[in-house]
């Protein structure tokens, strides 16, 4: 499992964070997180691709301890200009490309999150990856814009800024179909989905490595495709 689509460099994530056009985090986002993660004073946390920090800076208002990872230089200034708080750190990290940060010790993280970046990334390797680093309780987030199987690029602005009629933005606003996002359940004891919105939805995986194939968690918000949901129904027992 790997974005086929072509890679975009540090030098293009610069000039779209140069631009004006951040990920907010919604309200509902926040509540449902806060609601599937319970975030509590004290957590161990990694923000992967964490933009300018709208979302490292929301977790570590509920007093997570937080690294957010990003290769923009742009973003993370702006991420530096936007005020640090104890507890609230940010550094360089080309994610498919460079060395993973010695911080990143197996078993040394309560919770890793990703939000609008699994479609950019070489995301099988990475949830492997946030498996070891998460300590046996650990939790994974992520936010991926939904997708159809031929619009993996159609664009989808998920700002508060009034859409542009631009063609370049597109390479931007990657998603992965439902399948796939099912399918990143796959070696997680629990896979817990929730719809957002009509092109947003959010995956909550616990317990990497307890059984090949997750099942969906059914005290959760599955909302996708009874074909994607199959993908991950249990085929050993847990």
């Amino acid at each position: 499992m790997t974005t086929t689509d072509q890679r975009l460099t540090a030098d293009d994530w610069d000039t779209w964070h140069a631009s004006g056009w951040p990920t907010v985090v919604t309200g509902k986002e926040a509540e449902t997180f806060h609601r599937a993660v319970q975030p509590r004073p004290g957590m161990n946390a990694v923000d992967l691709a964490c933009g300018s920090g709208q979302w490292t800076r929301q977790l570590a208002a509920w007093g997570v301890r937080v690294t957010g990872y990003d290769f923009s230089a742009t973003a993370l200034r702006q991420a530096d200009a936007a005020g640090l708080r104890d507890g609230l750190s940010y550094a360089r990290w080309d994610i498919d490309a460079d060395p993973i940060p010695p911080a990143l010790k197996p078993g040394s993280l309560d919770l890793v999150t990703c939000r609008h970046a699994l479609p950019f990334l070489e995301y099988a390797r990475v949830l492997t990856d946030v498996g070891r680093w998460l300590r046996p309780s650990g939790v994974f987030y992520a936010l991926v814009r939904v997708a159809d199987d031929q619009d993996n690029d159609k664009t989808d602005i998920s700002t508060k800024a009034k859409p542009r009629n631009d063609s370049s933005l597109k390479p931007f606003h990657r998603g992965l179909s439902e399948a796939r996002i099912t399918g990143l359940g796959i070696g997680w004891a629990r896979c817990t989905t929730y719809r957002l919105s009509p092109r947003n939805c959010a995956i909550v995986l616990r317990s990497y490595g307890d059984t090949a194939f997750a099942s969906p968690d059914a005290g959760g918000e599955n909302l996708l495709t009874a074909t994607a949901a199959a993908l991950c129904s249990p085929e050993v027992p847990r």
